[in-house]
């Protein structure tokens, strides 16, 4: 008799295994020089001929740089230099600070070629204790002045140095610190100078002259350098927009 032999189990096939799916990583954007990023963005909002921020601005820099520079650079590289993460190297830096009408030392290092290092620290010293200065005489005519809050981006945005509230009327002032040359005085002032009320101070020993520094006068004799506006007044000019007291409005 024939043996009987167990069936063997059909082989069942197997399905090849799947690998789990790996999501994909972008890497972190890395911001290596943010400071530059803001000087650039403020020598734009300053240069009346650029468009606003997202309203053209990167493909008119792109452009400007070609047409009048034979600069080729993508709308990429430009988006990279607004965001900090890049830098152009110095002959485009040179040639962006043409474009933008700024100093290419302050938008490169945020230096003013006019100071010494220790000559700023000490200018900057000087420029707080005039904002100070000029808040403590707001008080004492009887006015209310404020000091903008830490990250107030507003305050940043148009370099308001102080709040005041003078005979009922609100005020954001900027205090400019002049410089004697003779027998002309030199202000520096923010291209944001018609959102502010502009105050000179001028100090010769422990006397102090506080003058007005109206839109109009900066436009009609200021001259960029930087990322600011210098404005020189001869002392006659000068002591005309010469403010005696802080107990009327402007």
């Amino acid at each position: 008799m024939p043996v009987a032999t167990k069936a063997r189990p059909a082989k069942v096939a197997q399905r090849p295994t799947r690998k789990p799916a790996v999501a994909e990583v972008t890497p972190p954007r890395v911001i290596r020089d943010p400071e530059f990023a803001k000087r650039l963005s403020q020598a734009c909002d300053g240069y009346t001929h650029v468009p606003p921020l997202h309203s053209g601005r990167l493909t008119w820099v792109q452009r400007e740089l070609l047409s009048r520079f034979k600069e080729d650079v993508s709308v990429e590289t430009v988006r990279k230099w607004f965001a900090g993460e890049a830098k152009p190297r110095p002959d485009k830096l040179a040639k962006l600070a043409q474009l933008l009408e700024v100093d290419v030392a302050w938008l490169s290092l945020g230096i003013n070629p006019d100071l010494e290092p220790r000559e700023r620290k000490a200018r900057n010293a000087m420029a707080d204790g005039a904002v100070n200065l000029v808040a403590g005489l707001i008080q004492m005519d009887g006015g209310y002045p404020a000091f903008p809050e830490e990250g107030d981006k507003a305050a940043q945005k148009n370099h308001v140095d102080l709040h005041a509230i003078i005979r009922g009327a609100k005020y954001d002032i900027h205090v400019s610190l002049g410089e004697l040359d003779g027998r002309n005085i030199r202000f520096v002032v923010p291209t944001t100078y018609e959102s502010v009320l502009v105050l000179g101070v001028v100090k010769r020993g422990f006397k102090i002259e506080i003058f007005e520094i109206t839109p109009e006068v900066i436009a009609a004799s200021g001259e960029r350098r930087g990322g600011s506006i210098e404005v020189i007044l001869d002392e006659v000019e000068a002591r005309l927009r010469k403010i005696e007291s802080f107990k009327s409005r402007f």
